[in-house]
């Protein structure tokens, strides 16, 4: 299993560079931050609105299954 703890702490490092690049969607700083090899122009280019969507999706699933 993975640990937990790591959440909070990425979330943190999330918010720091996201705010200081606030024009960068979701993805966009997702695959900045990693610099695949390969594009990922479904990821790069999706709107955030459709990312919280399917996180929140992902949450009830989650909570569903607790």
């Amino acid at each position: 299993m993975r640990d937990p703890a790591r959440i909070d702490r990425m979330l943190e490092t999330l918010r720091t560079a996201w705010t200081a690049r606030p024009d960068l969607r979701l993805g966009q700083l997702i695959v900045v931050a990693i610099q695949p090899k390969q594009s990922v122009p479904a990821v790069f280019y999706a709107e955030d609105d459709l990312t919280e969507a399917g996180l929140e999706a992902l949450a009830l699933i989650g909570a569903a299954v607790e």
